[in-house]
């Protein structure tokens, strides 16, 4: 008898989890990340990009996926990955040119390979021109590869 109860519980509680709404799982995902369940959240953002591919909430999930591969992880290679699904899953979106323009940041200051950093730079500028991040982006491209003592606007943050 013991057994049933316990069965009938788990049924329940996981329709429950089975049933909340995108909104609720990137809450639970922000909730599990702050709270340094990294493993937690990403479980949350899978679920959202599965049960709601569509919804309006799912450019910005893959984005936050990137972001945690990126920052928290400290994984960068699935961070591009998870930020290049950005770009082409979810074209037209405010998250798209933030993803592109995280592929070629991580390829230039994190990863140092300056030829994929200048490719990804360069179609963030042709889809983008007048985005906000243009800018930060020419510059990116003007001192590719160079050493911060050898950027004279940089220079005093070293001395």
């Amino acid at each position: 008898m013991n057994r049933i109860l316990i069965y009938i519980i788990i049924i329940f509680i996981s329709s429950c989890v089975n049933n909340q709404t995108a909104d609720e799982l990137y809450s639970n995902a922000e909730v599990a990340r702050n709270d340094k369940n990294i493993k937690g959240a990403l479980s949350n953002l899978d679920l959202i990009l599965i049960k709601y591919p569509n919804h309006n909430l799912a450019a910005k999930t893959q984005y936050l996926i990137g972001d945690i591969y990126m920052n928290d992880l400290r994984d960068f290679n699935n961070a591009i990955s998870a930020y290049s699904d950005v770009v082409h899953k979810f074209p037209d979106t405010d998250q798209e040119a933030q993803a592109q323009f995280m592929i070629g940041y991580i390829y230039a200051n994190i990863l140092g390979d300056k030829s994929k950093a200048e490719k990804n730079y360069k179609t963030f500028l042709e889809k983008y021109p007048d985005h906000e991040l243009a800018p930060s982006v020419k510059f990116e491209l003007d001192y590719l590869g160079k050493d911060i003592n050898e950027i004279d606007v940089l220079k005093h943050i070293t001395s």
